[in-house]
């Protein structure tokens, strides 16, 4: 993701018809949307786990023994390789693609 925070702002007011002045900066804080060293931990966390049910790429490479994401990708489009579940983070359903690798992945690469 981008830090837009980064980026120089121009802060700019508006009037309305009640005389009232509005600073968009005071309407919507960036505290609001940080989050704690713990929270961004435990959002991190989870990203990196799976589930019994769902496996990760990281799984997915490491259960056939290969380390390009690309080989994957490969597979999907010409020898019919499951589509992952999640697309942030990619997850695949684990029973999917144990099938896939009993009944298709033996075949060679």
């Amino acid at each position: 993701m981008y830090n837009y925070t980064d980026y120089p702002t121009v802060d700019v007011s508006y009037r309305v018809k009640s005389d009232i002045s509005v600073t968009p900066s005071l309407l919507k804080s960036d505290k609001n949307d940080e989050q704690s060293p713990e929270q961004s931990k435990a959002v991190s966390t989870l990203d990196e786990q799976s589930s019994p049910q769902l496996i990760s790429h990281k799984e997915v490479l490491a259960m056939f023994h290969i380390s390009s994401k690309a080989t994957i990708y490969k597979w999907r489009q010409s020898r019919g390789f499951p589509d992952p579940v999640t697309l942030m983070p990619l997850r695949w359903l684990r029973s999917a693609v144990e099938e896939w690798k009993e009944n298709i992945g033996g075949l060679g690469r």
